[in-house]
């Protein structure tokens, strides 16, 4: 134990790996009562403590969250993303130094054929041309006739606007003259589909002997429940385990399926596929990295991230980091406050409240974009605790694992009635924990029953969970990720 005197510690904690517990293993400590473990764990480790930030979206709120329930272990859902877009040049115009001078037409290779006849079109710089007539496939590339709107006939278009990669786009419409005028096109987008597939984790753990029987020299009163048997400790240990377990799935796992639909990690036991889905920091499509973080780092950060969304109104961000980046961007806010022009005394130290209420050294947890989106800090432990930061290389000032300044902005509004981040679960087996009994007596039960029936003629039971769950992010254009780099 960290900092405590071992003149005064009889003994600290243990770790036991052995793979099972018996009379010889017991430590000490206890926990609730069996009949309320599961729900009270969910709760004060989701809500109070907010481990289970992914977890908590589905358990132990009230009335509970609905899962969204499949037959298969993969998913798909419809997606569409802006209903305008620019085209793209594809190659560099060389063919005169002053393009379209005197009204002139010229010629451009473009990437795709969205652009539309006798549209207005637009570049970087705000030059404005209008296309003559239906592009020619050329290749893979199209070759649009533009021409200049610009009365003065000396105006020509600027060479960087038709340089690789430079984007035109429709603005305006399609002026036509007064009469005996042509129709012309326009632009549909089809919705395109995202996939995704759901991961089947499995935990067990073994008990023997008279271990349901032992009780231990101490007492621990969690709720206002006291209980002394060991097996409600260790029963909450493995609970515990379990859930970290999962919710760094959710966030860590890494799609496994190939292109052509097959895939290559199998079970020793059974010779079949593993499925595993795509976590949350997978989904996140969008990443930048910073050095020192300021204020206007996060503004950018999330005007990028909603750039472009039509319906943008209300979308509350999470800015998901560990205690560092809890610290950064903490910093980052008050940095912005003095250069804006207001007066701090202490950096570390500010007031907050009102009246008789006052709280010395708040700590800034939420900020609105000037667009109106709102980011709200929450503290996502396994990035200062979970497996990828224990093999992390640590900060060279904090000492912490790098993974806890690492910064994810999920989008967790509600579009059309639906929370845009899910939990997706295969129908009936979200949740299964399972017991095969032996004569081990046990205080509770898992099983529904706790009569003498047993599965194995060993003096032991082994208690099995199970999951069939995966995070589905509906809307991931709107998520962004914010990396540290080593200074």
């Amino acid at each position: 134990m960290a900092n405590t005197s071992t003149m005064r510690l009889i003994h600290g904690q243990t770790f036991d790996g052995k793979g099972y517990t018996n009379e010889n293993s017991l430590a000490a400590g206890l926990m609730t009562k069996p009949d309320v473990i599961n729900p009270v764990i969910t709760h004060l480790m989701g809500k109070e403590e907010d481990k289970f930030p992914l977890t908590f979206l589905t358990e132990g709120q009230k009335g509970g969250t609905k899962y969204i329930e499949i037959n298969d272990a993969q998913y798909e859902w419809p997606i569409i993303n802006r209903l305008r877009k620019a085209d793209v040049v594809a190659v560099a115009y060389t063919a005169t130094s002053r393009p379209g001078v005197g009204n002139g037409y010229f010629q451009v290779l473009m990437k795709t054929n969205w652009l539309k006849d006798k549209h207005l079109i637009s570049s970087a710089s705000g030059y404005q041309a209008q296309i003559k007539g239906k592009p020619q496939q050329v290749g893979q590339f199209y070759l649009y006739t533009f021409q200049g709107t610009d009365p003065n006939p000396l105006a020509f278009c600027p060479l960087a606007d038709l340089a690789v990669g430079s984007k035109w786009s429709m603005v305006g419409g399609a002026p036509v003259s007064e009469s005996l005028s042509m129709g012309n096109e326009s632009n549909v987008v089809m919705p395109g589909r995202m996939k995704n597939q759901i991961s089947f984790l499995r935990k067990s753990y073994v008990l023997a002997g008279n271990i349901g029987n032992k009780i231990t020299e101490f007492q621990f009163n969690v709720d206002g429940k006291i209980s002394n048997y060991w097996i409600d400790f260790e029963r909450y240990q493995h609970m515990l385990d379990w859930k970290q377990t999962a919710e760094e799935h959710y966030w860590e796992s890494r799609y496994n399926r190939a292109a052509d639909g097959s895939i290559a990690l199998k079970d020793e036991d059974s010779g079949l596929p593993i499925p595993i889905g795509a976590g949350v920091i997978e989904q996140i499509p969008n990443s930048d990295t910073y050095g020192t973080l300021t204020a206007q780092k996060i503004k950018q950060v999330v005007g990028d991230a909603m750039y472009g969304a039509p319906d943008k109104k209300n979308v509350t961000l999470v800015l998901y980091t560990g205690y560092d980046g809890l610290d950064k961007f903490d910093t980052a806010m008050k940095g912005s406050l003095v250069s804006s022009g207001f007066t701090v005394v202490n950096k570390e130290l500010f007031v907050s409240g009102a009246g008789r209420h006052l709280t010395l050294g708040g700590f800034f947890t939420a900020y609105e974009h000037v667009d109106g989106h709102t980011v709200i800090v929450k503290h996502l432990p396994l990035l200062d605790y979970g497996g990828r930061a224990e093999s992390a290389p640590l900060d060279p000032i904090s000492g912490r694992p790098t993974t806890s300044s690492e910064m994810y902005f999920v989008d967790q509004s509600v579009y059309d009635g639906t929370n845009n981040v899910q939990m997706v679960t295969q129908r009936g087996r979200a949740n299964i924990m399972g017991v095969v009994r032996g004569i081990t007596p046990m205080p509770f039960d898992f099983a529904g029953n706790n009569n003498q029936n047993i599965a194995t003629e060993q003096d032991k039971n082994s208690v099995h969970f199970f999951s069939a769950k995966g995070i589905c992010i509906r809307r991931n254009t709107h998520c962004f990720k914010l990396l540290p780099t080593l200074s």
